[in-house]
């Protein structure tokens, strides 16, 4: 595959993305913050700490006896936001893509899916959400009385009027043109349908520059609940941003470019013992080892679980640490390939395969180190002779 060289200027925009972004890395992890609570139709659901924090502050802010009563409709708008969630990732399943996993905030959800859909798609998926909030106000319409809420007297509001309030404001909030949030969505999707050019950036700068106001509006009223949501969601769409540039950087490049090749890895045969491999691990840097049977990875082992179970399974031969089977890829394809396979099975490491025999490893984690170097090189020109390869 010819290589294709980053323009100056795409190599600075890039650099300088990055360097704003040091702590989002692109790994497609879910966030430490996100707590798993269930699994529904076969889609893991996870509650963000700041929806616990709003929970809490509601309960906390109640006035005396009416803390059941919050908490109950705080859990009954946590449904609601669970069906928005899950109408993303039915019609997710039309367009063949899947969900790796709801995550629940403060201003609402994100459903993960795995792959980036076509515009069109990501337009009807991004919309999906919305309209099912429109749907569950329309049913929750025929309980409610209009004249309480045009007069706005809150203290005559039932649950019932509440929870027709919210889900209407769960779709207009959620239509706001930023990202992740759908609005944002639609609006990348509205570009790329048009053949506008860079329709994520444009869609992340809209983002930030009404999160911007967001927080100045918090500042003003002191509103901290405000402030945080306008935080996750400016940093939201500047991760979108990241991955959406180094997709397109990555697109020049094959994962043979990216790799780290068999000879610069220490490995393990299947019938080493853990204690064997410890004194690999205590002596070498790698974060993780490939586990042989002849020429064939058959699993992969991180040196910290090497260290954690030394001094109970020394014995115990260096397969029982492994993990799932490391799904693979060749090493002539373009590394944009690679980081929909990591997508797809959700992991961060991929065995590459050369005629089909091990010929290295790649790493999600390094990827992002390569695309770097490859901006520092294209904006920095050294010597034609001098070596560029992945750090380890």
């Amino acid at each position: 595959m010819p290589r294709v060289m980053l323009s100056g200027g795409d190599a600075h925009r890039y650099l300088s993305t990055l360097n704003q972004c040091t702590i989002l890395s692109m790994n497609r992890s879910h966030s430490p913050w996100a707590l798993r609570v269930g699994t529904v139709a076969g889609i893991p659901i996870r509650v963000h700490a700041t929806f616990l924090l709003l929970l809490l502050w509601l309960v906390l802010g109640a006035e005396s006896g009416q803390a059941l009563h919050e908490t109950v409709f705080v859990i009954l708008v946590f449904m609601c936001v669970l069906i928005h969630e899950i109408s993303h990732a039915l019609v997710g399943k039309r367009f063949a893509i899947q969900t790796r996993d709801i995550t629940l905030y403060p201003f609402g959800g994100i459903a993960s899916i795995v792959a980036q859909p076509p515009p069109k798609a990501e337009l009807l998926i991004s919309l999906a959400g919305p309209v099912s909030n429109i749907v569950i106000a329309g049913i929750l319409y025929a309980w409610v009385n209009p004249e309480t809420l045009i007069k706005q007297d809150l203290a005559a509001l039932t649950t019932v009027d509440r929870l027709f309030m919210t889900n209407i404001a769960l779709a207009v909030f959620n239509i706001i043109p930023a990202l992740p949030m759908d609005g944002g969505r639609v609006l990348r999707a509205t570009l790329n349908v048009l053949k506008v050019k860079h329709a994520t950036r444009i869609a992340a700068r809209v983002s930030q520059g009404l999160c911007l106001l967001m927080a100045g509006a918090a500042i003003y009223a002191q509103q901290p609940m405000l402030f945080i949501i306008a935080f996750i969601i400016f940093f939201g769409a500047l991760q979108e941003q990241v991955r959406s540039e180094a997709r397109g950087i990555a697109i020049a490049y094959t994962v043979g470019d990216a790799m780290i090749p068999r000879e610069r890895l220490e490995f393990f045969t299947h019938g080493t013992t853990v204690s064997k491999a410890l004194r690999t691990a205590l002596t070498s840097l790698q974060p993780l080892y490939p586990i042989l049977l002849g020429d064939r990875v058959i699993g992969i082992v991180f040196r910290d679980d090497i260290l954690e179970h030394a001094a109970t399974q020394s014995d115990e031969y260096i397969g029982s640490l492994t993990g799932p089977e490391v799904p693979t890829i060749d090493v002539n394809e373009p590394l944009s390939t690679a980081f929909t396979t990591l997508e797809d099975t959700g992991g961060s490491v991929l065995v590459v395969l050369r005629d089909g025999a091990f010929s290295g490893i790649l790493v999600h984690d390094r990827v992002s180190d390569f695309l770097l170097m490859q901006g520092i090189r294209d904006r920095y020109p050294m010597d034609e002779d001098a070596e560029w390869t992945t750090p380890l």
